[in-house]
């Protein structure tokens, strides 16, 4: 089965019967009643050697402050903010330099953005993985969803996208604080985080809110690093539409409020890229005109 097929099989076997568990399995977090004004987020996620990264070309510490950037950019999708963290480890041996290594990228991590490391498992495994559980909170008011986009509203991404392997891969920049000035700024009615590539996740995001899009291939902000393995603008926007590994923030606005949203976030641009639409039908346009899109990311089956 492909990656899609595989989730909604799990999803459709998982039955919750805990009525404080608001959304389970089908977004960046579950979300889970917390206190008067907050709901409590858990997320995890796992990289695995020769799948995330190969040790030719990551240190154990960008291996390390990875593990941990994949989780905290889901907590950044909900508008949430990070507090505890649980990691379990497996390795091959138990050298220092390996160790010390990817502790060092986690906590490096933990101190950036104010959460702490509570606890974990070790085991051996024949290459190394780490799978990290975190635990975050959100403001009720801030909460967002994937399922929240309406017709006619706007489509933004932060940041630049595509041409990751060529770095961005291993130093994501999780959106803690750009997504939660975002959220102060403007309604937002849908959000999530771009890491299997911007084709596939926007399909995920109108899907989940019923509708469709129609996006516009001319102004998506294209990396430079994406130009840089592209002979022609068309190779590079299919790098940005494709690549993964992004860690941006993809998110919708009601167009009446296109005025109030933020066109840089410190040194972050975001950029209007398209529009919701109200049939279910995905749409790119370009100067050669409109077309169906499908979605061409990263997936692991």
């Amino acid at each position: 089965m492909e990656e899609e097929k595989i989730i909604r099989f799990i999803r459709n076997k998982i039955h919750i019967k805990n009525a404080g568990v608001l959304m389970g399995p089908g977004d960046d977090t579950a979300v889970i009643s917390y206190d008067s004004r907050h709901y409590l987020l858990l997320t995890a996620d796992s990289i695995v050697e020769n799948v995330h990264f190969t040790r030719d070309k990551a240190t154990f510490f960008q291996v390390g402050r990875k593990a941990m950037a994949v989780n905290l950019s889901d907590i950044a999708a909900m508008g949430g903010i990070p507090l505890y963290a649980l990691v379990s480890v497996g390795l091959p041996e138990g050298s220092l330099k390996l160790v010390s290594g990817l502790m060092r990228g986690m906590e490096k991590m933990a101190g950036t953005y104010g959460f702490d490391i509570v606890g974990g498992n070790l085991s051996r495994a024949p290459f190394i993985f780490i799978d990290v559980s975190m635990a975050g909170k959100v403001e009720k008011k801030y909460l967002k969803l994937r399922s929240g986009a309406g017709a006619g509203d706007d489509i933004y991404v932060t940041g630049v996208l595509g041409g990751t392997i060529l770095g961005k891969h291993l130093d994501p920049k999780p959106r803690i604080e750009e997504g939660r000035k975002i959220l102060r700024s403007v309604p937002v009615t849908a959000m999530m985080d771009i890491s299997d590539g911007l084709s596939s996740d926007l399909e995920r995001l109108a899907v989940a809110s019923g509708r469709g899009f129609r996006i516009f291939l001319d102004s998506i902000p294209v990396s430079a690093a994406a130009r840089r393995m592209s002979s022609c603008r068309e190779e590079a926007v299919g790098h940005a539409l494709n690549d993964g590994e992004d860690y941006e923030l993809l998110f919708t606005v009601p167009g009446k409020f296109r005025d109030r949203v933020p066109e840089r976030v410190g040194r972050m641009p975001v950029t209007r890229i398209g529009e919701i639409t109200r049939d279910k039908v995905f749409e790119g346009v370009s100067g050669s005109g409109t077309f169906r899109m499908r979605p061409s990311g990263f997936s692991h089956f």
